[in-house]
C-alpha cells in the first residue's frame, strides 16, 4: 500500500457510476483510483457511485485528494493497469484543497502531450473515419492530455444502437480530425440538459481548451477507443 496525492482531472459518467482519474503530485503521473474490492471480470465494481464521485463529493474535478491505495492484481489487463490503483479498505480519502480551472492546468502540465498518439504511447490508431483507439492489451498509457486552439472543436450528437444520444468531439490537431466520444461529467450534464450551444459557446469564448484524453475499457472484439474525459477552458 502507498499514500497518493491526487489532483482530479477526470471524472467520467456512465449511467449513476463515475470512473474517476487525476494527477499524482508526487510521482508526476496519472492515476486511476479504483473502489476497495474492484474486480477485472465484473467492471460494475470498478466505478464509484454519487456518494463519493460527483460535484460536491470528495472525487470533484479540482479536488487534491489523499488516500492510500496499491497496485492492481497481475491480471488487470493493459492498457487500464498502467495507471489503475486499487483503493484499500477503510481508506479515510481526504480532500486537502479545491483548484479551480487555471490552477489544475498549471499543476497537471506534465500530462500534456504533443498529439493524442503521444499521450498513448504512439499506439493510438486512427481510422479513416476519424475514430481511433488501442489495441486491448497494449502496453501503454490509457490516459493524457492535449490542448488546443477554441476553433479546433466540434461538438455533435449521435444516436447510439438502443436509441440515445450520445455527445460526440471532432477535434482537429495537426491536420488530423479526431471523432471521440464525450463522457466527461460536466460536458455530458449540459448536453443531456439541452446546453450544448452553451457548450459550444463556452469553447469558442476560450483562449484554449485543455482536453482529458482517456480509453474506453474493450468489450468482447471492440478495441480501447479514445474519448474526452474533461475539457477545461481558459
Amino acid at each position: 500500500m502507498e499514500h497518493y496525492n491526487i489532483i482530479i482531472t477526470d471524472l467520467t459518467r456512465y449511467g449513476t457510476l463515475y470512473c474517476v482519474a487525476g494527477w499524482d503530485v508526487e510521482r508526476e503521473r496519472m492515476i486511476r483510483p479504483e473502489p476497495p474490492g474492484a474486480n477485472a471480470a465484473a467492471e460494475a465494481s470498478r466505478f464509484w457511485d454519487t456518494n463519493f464521485a460527483g460535484d460536491g463529493q470528495v472525487f470533484a474535478v479540482g479536488n487534491k485528494v489523499q488516500l492510500t491505495a496499491s497496485t492492481p492484481p497481475a491480471h488487470f489487463p493493459f492498457p487500464h493497469a498502467t495507471e489503475d490503483r486499487i483503493v484499500a479498505a477503510g481508506s479515510n480519502i481526504t480532500v486537502l484543497e479545491h483548484l479551480n480551472t487555471s490552477q489544475i492546468i498549471h499543476q497537471v502540465g506534465e500530462s500534456v502531450s504533443t498529439s493524442p498518439s503521444d499521450a498513448f504511447g504512439g499506439h493510438l490508431i486512427r481510422s479513416q473515419n476519424g475514430k481511433a483507439y488501442v489495441p486491448a492489451g497494449a502496453a501503454c498509457p490509457s490516459l493524457g492530455a492535449i490542448e488546443i486552439e477554441p476553433d479546433a472543436i466540434r461538438f455533435y450528437s449521435e444516436t447510439t444502437g438502443n436509441g440515445r444520444l450520445r455527445l460526440r468531439a471532432v477535434v482537429q490537431h495537426q491536420g488530423h480530425g479526431y471523432d471521440f466520444s464525450v463522457p466527461a461529467d460536466a460536458a455530458y450534464r449540459r448536453f443531456t440538459q439541452g446546453q450544448m450551444a452553451a457548450l459550444e459557446a463556452d469553447a469558442n469564448a476560450s483562449d484554449s481548451i485543455h482536453i482529458r484524453l482517456g480509453l474506453s475499457r474493450p468489450f468482447a472484439a471492440v478495441p480501447c477507443y479514445a474519448q474526452i474525459n474533461g475539457l477545461l477552458f481558459l
